[in-house]
């Protein structure tokens, strides 16, 4: 079945880190209890080559291309550190690789899909949509950018989506946003998207306590 396909491909995706330092294992093994990126992968086109901007680790490329043998994988991430460690993850599969790059700065090279899962609240409005305008760069008229991302609202799901990120930045498993985060409303986020060139439809992941959606947008001519 396809869910137990993706969990599959999730479980063979941590299986490669370990042989990583264990703080980079335990990180790894807590976003994946924790992230429920089986459910963004699902959106993301099974062929084609694909960019995970903000990749860290890299598990989430790794989870791609464990789930489809028809997608070539690039993540990308400012952290030479993590970059490090996605790269010993690769283990002769020519399908993935990693690069240091600032997503902020450079567009990423012309693919067929983007991803960005739990990256854009760390960084400032005006950064968030810089990201987002580089990867329109990168896309086609149609194609897909897909954002796994947090919503700031008054509600308990908000308050507890902030205090798990007080403890993973305050732990050191995540840089940036250490005297605040950065989440956008919906009507905020929704018109980032538009002013970067994209239409954009919201998929709610209500399974989670979080205010986590994904942001299913598509570059507009």
């Amino acid at each position: 079945m396809p869910g137990s396909t993706v969990s599959g491909a999730l479980n063979r995706a941590v299986h490669h880190y370990r042989r990583t330092p264990l703080v980079a294992r335990l990180f790894v093994h807590g976003r994946a209890f924790l992230s429920d990126l089986a459910f963004v992968e699902r959106y993301v086109p099974r062929h084609g080559f694909i960019v995970d901007l903000g990749c860290g680790h890299g598990l989430f490329a790794n989870v791609l291309a464990e789930a489809s043998a028809s997608r070539r994988v690039l993540g990308i991430d400012v952290d030479e550190r993590k970059i490090g460690i996605a790269r010993a993850t690769v283990q002769g599969r020519p399908e993935l690789r990693f690069e240091v790059s600032d997503a902020i700065a450079t567009p990423p090279p012309r693919c067929d899909a983007v991803t960005i899962v739990d990256v854009l609240y760390l960084l400032p409005f005006e950064a968030q949509e810089r990201v987002l305008r580089n990867a329109a760069a990168a896309l086609l008229e149609g194609r897909p950018l897909i954002v796994k991302a947090q919503e700031r609202a008054l509600s308990p799901r908000f308050a507890l989506t902030y205090a798990q990120e007080l403890v993973t930045v305050g732990l050191g498993f995540t840089r940036g946003g250490r005297s605040r985060f950065f989440f956008p409303t919906r009507e905020d986020a929704l018109a980032m998207f538009e002013r970067a060139g994209f239409a954009v439809d919201v998929v709610e992941m209500r399974r989670r306590p979080y205010t986590d959606v994904v942001y299913l947008a598509r570059r507009k001519p």
